[in-house]
């Protein structure tokens, strides 16, 4: 738990290295996830939050395009 961890560099989707423990790059390939940096993580959170959002307030994807 605490003391050295073995670091990988892995390679985002959008090209910027991150630095993940190796136990997570290799949980992520097992699940066949890609790795994602800090801000493509927040980007799809924030995408995926506002998508369920949209769903349970009863809002189609048709109505939010004319919004």
């Amino acid at each position: 738990m605490f003391g050295p961890k073995s670091m990988n560099k892995a390679l985002c989707g959008c090209g910027a290295l991150v630095d993940l423990d190796t136990s997570v790059v290799q949980r992520k390939k097992g699940l066949g996830k890609r790795v994602e940096c800090v801000s493509c993580r927040n980007r799809r959170v924030a995408t995926e939050r506002e998508m369920l959002d949209r769903h349970f307030q009863g809002i189609d994807e048709e109505e939010h395009a004319f919004l």
